[in-house]
């Protein structure tokens, strides 16, 4: 009866995001190895396993929490992170906390002058068939390529081209822009993080990207068939990324396994724009450019599940991550009206919703409005 509870217990939340984990010691047993084999997680040592069980029964105790405090506002569940604590989520799945860049006037896009009440209630570009399935960008920190290809995704959708998924990886191995501009410490440093900003010059200087299936994904598949121990890219920036990684196969680099030939024709980027932080000149940008790059601070959506997203804790010029803003619309209830913003996540399909997430829209939540960028493509 009791693993039966646990199991009930353990689907409810994991469907639901909602009600209580048991936390004595059985059942937090029982729902680490239902986990495991909800995720295929296997550890390599029985001393690795105890240690990772402590850290699981620290999230449960969290999860707990934050559904007691935010009140079913916003939801939290177990989900793949479940074994990973606050301090190496931060290392390895989120970059470095970096203050938003600084773009000279010339860089925006003109203020679309809209006001709040000029836009309509919602508008979303996936509903519209605009914007590519949810990737998972794995155990490193590479959401800032996922949060650029996935910005000239829209953009190559907008000229009517066929939805097509493109390189992300090519990006990450290839990708050494840094911004000496004003003495600026920003790069791009592969698995370590960048700035979208930076990776649109990239591709500007690169001349194209590759589809995903001619240059897949494997830099943050941690091991698992089809992984890959990647070479930092020519021109690596020790100042700026810190040391790179200590082995790399040549095989695996960036000049052994890109191919201009097969870059997808007539795909070029020309330029890159900005964004004012006005969030309704923001959704009015979104509507008439297409899904737009931005970045915020991350660290309570760890184990988000669902609704609205308005952390109490959360800072708006330490940003360390990077996403992909495709949509806005508002939650009613009897009592009130809560505009939000909906986001394309990095994390796999299985988290958050369906690999999305809602957000505050309006006061500028986590910094989501600091670093507003585009690629500007060249019409074919």
């Amino acid at each position: 009866m009791d693993l039966l509870r646990s199991l009930c217990i353990f689907f409810l939340c994991l469907s639901f995001g909602f009600g209580y984990y048991p936390e004595d010691d059985t059942s937090i047993r029982q729902l680490a190895r239902l986990w495991r084999r909800q995720y295929d997680v296997e550890y390599k040592s029985f001393h690795q396993s105890e240690e990772k069980l402590k850290i699981f029964k620290e999230n449960v105790k969290h999860i707990n929490w934050l559904n007691k405090v935010y009140s079913g506002k916003t939801e939290f569940a177990l989900n793949k992170f479940a074994d990973t604590s606050p301090e190496e989520f931060q290392a390895k799945i989120l970059m470095s906390k970096r203050q938003p860049p600084v773009f000279e006037s010339s860089r925006y896009i003109e203020h679309s002058g809209v006001k709040f009440n000029d836009l309509p209630d919602s508008f979303d570009w996936v509903d519209q068939g605009r914007v590519t399935p949810v990737k998972d960008q794995g155990d490193v920190g590479t959401c800032w390529a996922f949060s650029t290809v996935e910005n000239i995704e829209g953009q190559w959708i907008q000229f009517g081209k066929p939805m097509t998924n493109l390189s992300v990886e090519q990006v990450v191995e290839c990708d050494s822009t840094a911004d000496i501009n004003k003495n600026n410490t920003n790069a791009d440093c592969g698995v370590f993080g960048g700035w979208p900003y930076l990776a649109y010059q990239y591709v500007m200087k690169a001349g194209g990207l590759q589809t995903w299936e001619d240059y897949w994904y494997c830099c943050g598949l941690g091991g698992k068939p089809g992984t890959c121990e990647i070479c930092p890219p020519g021109g690596y920036n020790w100042t700026r990324c810190g040391p790179p990684v200590p082995y790399c196969n040549m095989t695996q680099s960036c000049a052994a396994k890109i191919n201009p030939k097969k870059f997808v024709p007539q795909l070029k980027v020309i330029d890159w724009k900005a964004i004012s932080q006005d969030e309704d000149d923001i959704a009015q940008q979104l509507m008439s450019i297409g899904p737009l790059s931005i970045a915020l601070d991350a660290t309570e959506l760890q184990f988000y599940h669902k609704g609205v997203f308005d952390p109490l804790f959360c800072s708006k010029t330490h940003l360390d991550h990077a996403v992909l803003l495709v949509g806005f619309g508002k939650e009613k209830d009897l009592f009130s009206t809560k505009p939000f913003w909906k986001v394309k996540n990095s994390w796999g399909a299985s988290w958050g919703e369906q690999g999305y997430f809602r957000m505050l829209r309006g006061s500028g939540t986590c910094g989501m409005n600091t670093a507003v960028t585009t690629s500007v493509l060249m019409k074919p």
